[in-house]
């Protein structure tokens, strides 16, 4: 493991095959504000160079993100997803939601929810995508074309994820931070739960890019390269 932060990471999107971006926050004198860094991680050569704001808004919300960035209050702490129709959906970790058509527009605002618990984050596979309940201890696809719940897996009896605080998708299969340690994959064909990875230390976010992956864990971000 390569560690490249020791900051808050507030944002990690991908940038290529063989790249990521993660958002850094940086506290200013007022502690109820902070200044983004925004970065690209090189996975094969293990560097990390400065990116342009401008340069995170056009991978994260497409081209229309000037208007969508300045109509969203806080577009960095928010997870963002460019759907096969090219409307935007971005989700909050709070459940609130918003949908922006092809140019930009907001055309729908509201919350999900999950037994009328909150239901946060995104992970994109093609016309679904994947968020979690933390209270319902699942994980939830949702179509795109209809924004209901087409899956759900775990339960809050279940023991499948407990305390989900991440999930995210490489393409195929999808992984889940749970139990605060463990990274929990679902197999993309059979939907199978399975352990994919558990750490020493609290695990907040896990991003697979091929044969490597970004761990947010409590003592800093890491780098990792796995054996596909």
């Amino acid at each position: 493991m390569i560690k490249i932060s020791t900051k808050e990471i507030v944002d990690i999107h991908r940038y290529d095959d063989t790249k990521a971006i993660i958002v850094e926050k940086k506290p200013l004198a007022d502690p109820s504000k902070f200044k983004a860094a925004y970065s690209v991680v090189d996975f094969e050569n293990k560097t990390k160079d400065v990116l342009t704001k401008n340069a995170y808004l056009l991978k994260k919300f497409g081209t229309n993100f000037t208007a969508i960035s300045e109509t969203i209050p806080n577009f960095v702490q928010c997870d963002a997803a460019i759907l096969y129709d090219r409307r935007v959906l971005v989700i909050y970790p709070n459940g609130e939601a918003g949908i922006f058509d092809r140019d930009g527009e907001l055309s729908w605002s509201g919350y999900f929810k999950y037994h009328n618990e909150v239901v946060s984050r995104l992970a994109l596979e093609g016309k679904y995508f994947w968020s979690i309940c933390a209270s319902e201890n699942c994980a939830i696809r949702y179509s795109c074309q209809t924004m209901q719940v087409d899956l759900r897996i775990g339960g809050k009896n279940a023991s499948t994820f407990i305390h989900p605080t991440h999930i995210s998708t490489d393409g195929s299969d999808v992984y889940v931070c749970s139990e605060r340690n463990k990274v929990r994959r679902i197999d993309g064909i059979n939907f199978t739960v399975s352990d994919h990875l558990t750490f020493d230390e609290e695990i907040r976010e896990y991003h697979k890019f091929g044969k490597y992956a970004i761990a947010v864990m409590a003592s800093g971000t890491y780098l990792l390269e796995e054996s596909e």
